[in-house]
């Protein structure tokens, strides 16, 4: 496999013990490598991650879903990929839509790459989703499951600094020019009723306005 083809997956994941072997082994059919980046769970994320097969980092306190999203690119580009793919650890996401994404920056066609969900699920991710469909044409900015060339990581610097919930790459590459491609995906039943780095219904509401509310400062 090229450098520029080398497709490596990077998975956040905080007490994800009874998915994220399952979720490793599934993506694992279709990159390179995989690495989880356990964000200090308390349960065993780390041992069931390590034996489905993944490069395992594990955050010394917890840094929340961007901070593992920049530390498990940072650890990417290190290895050499030539395609980031982000995952989430939950189960909701198959893995049978990962060469979907990657097609189109494989095959030349786009430098950024988003699922779109068939829904969304509060009010907090419509209300990101109005403002990035108006000026980007983009309805499902928070999908976790995307792909970027090792270019546009290169291009900004740094994953994400002002806690988008993982969209500052995206809009920045957008800013500088680099092609985008939307991929409508499926989505899986989740084993309980959230992603454990939202628990909250409320909370990641918030979150959601709070981190759209930063990406209209730095623009």
């Amino acid at each position: 496999m090229s450098s520029a083809s080398r497709v490596i997956a990077v998975i956040p994941a905080f007490n994800e013990a009874k998915t994220i072997a399952a979720v490793v082994a599934g993506v694992r059919a279709h990159v390179a490598d995989v690495i989880v980046v356990d964000d200090h769970s308390a349960d065993t994320t780390s041992d069931e991650a390590k034996r489905a097969g993944a490069i395992v980092l594990r955050n010394a306190a917890n840094l929340g879903y961007d901070g593992s999203l920049n530390a498990g690119f940072a650890e990417a580009a290190q290895r050499g990929a030539g395609i980031i793919l982000t995952f989430d650890a939950d189960g909701e996401h198959d893995p049978a839509d990962v060469p979907r994404l990657i097609a189109p920056i494989a095959e030349d066609r786009a430098d950024i790459v988003l699922g779109q969900r068939p829904r969304l699920a509060g009010f907090g991710e419509k209300i990101f989703a109005f403002y990035t469909r108006l000026r980007y044409g983009i309805a499902d900015p928070l999908c976790g499951l995307k792909a970027y060339r090792r270019g546009v990581y290169d291009a900004v610097g740094q994953f994400d600094t002002v806690q988008s919930i993982g969209t500052e790459l995206m809009i920045k590459g957008l800013h500088k020019k680099f092609r985008l491609a939307l991929v409508p995906i499926a989505l899986r039943q989740r084993t309980d009723d959230s992603s454990r780095f939202y628990a909250r219904r409320l909370r990641a509401n918030l979150k959601i306005l709070r981190a759209a509310w930063r990406l209209l400062l730095v623009q």
